[in-house]
């Protein structure tokens, strides 16, 4: 997987994390009656949770691994925070042109030092 796409799953990824905490709340309530099977299905969310933890959190070292504090700002924004072009000129005063130069060179960066 190529690093740009890499870090385009992570906004998703804590989307999916956030909705299994949720099933796992639902699952709670609706089988508080059979605690064995409680006991069974939360383990496999509990689990599958961690490992999608494990997953962002390598990603977002990845980030921080960044020298360039502008280049981690515009990766955390872009690809943590999902917000567009606009929003992140806006957000760290710089010009979508300058934001398209630093995102490029830290690609490079991450790629070149992580063998992507």
């Amino acid at each position: 997987m190529e690093i740009k796409d890499r870090l385009k799953s992570m906004y998703y990824k804590r989307l999916y994390i956030e909705s299994l905490k949720a099933t796992l709340e639902h699952d709670r309530e609706l089988i508080k009656l059979f605690p064995k099977y409680l006991a069974e299905l939360e383990k496999d969310d509990i689990e599958r949770i961690a490992q999608e933890e494990s997953e962002l959190q390598a990603d977002l070292d990845l980030i921080n691994s960044l020298d360039d504090e502008l280049q981690r700002n515009i990766l955390t924004e872009r690809y943590v925070n999902n917000l567009k072009w606009d929003d992140i000129a806006d957000k760290l005063f710089y010009p979508r042109q300058t934001l398209f130069r630093h995102h490029n060179k830290a690609l490079e960066q991450l790629t070149r030092h992580n063998q992507f």
